[in-house]
């Protein structure tokens, strides 16, 4: 008989969707935009205004890590923590996506909605830079 305590809801969303639904009904968000830095799409709570700003904060992060002898094909991974919210912000193939990842009401502060220390997911280390 097969084991069918791991069934997930068949009405909740699915993927990409279901996670971002998850997070936006949390106060999450995400945002995508072309290489000048026009958004081309905003999903929950996060200030589409802003879109250039994450654009540029990419490219700089690039200049930056441009120097790095260690795999200078890696794309850095921007994390800003405020008291309210981390963003995590990364370029894809020209494309600049952010993440709004709301600050979690549990703990001591240390932990941001799935960021803690630095370290995005469930404890592992993030070798993204």
């Amino acid at each position: 008989m097969p084991n069918n305590s791991h069934q997930q809801n068949p009405s909740a969303p699915q993927g990409m969707d279901g996670i971002l639904a998850e997070r936006m009904a949390t106060g999450g968000g995400a945002l995508c935009n072309d290489q000048n830095g026009l958004c081309l799409g905003v999903r929950g709570n996060i200030d589409a205004s802003k879109s250039g700003v994450y654009t540029s904060i990419a490219k700089l992060a690039m200049l930056l890590d441009n120097g790095s002898k260690n795999n200078s094909n890696e794309v850095p991974l921007v994390s800003i923590q405020t008291d309210q919210a981390a963003f995590l912000v990364k370029e894809y193939g020209g494309r600049t996506v952010v993440f709004r990842v709301p600050a979690s009401e549990e703990g001591n502060g240390d932990q941001i909605g799935g960021i803690e220390n630095g370290n995005v997911g469930d404890g592992g280390t993030s070798t993204d830079q």
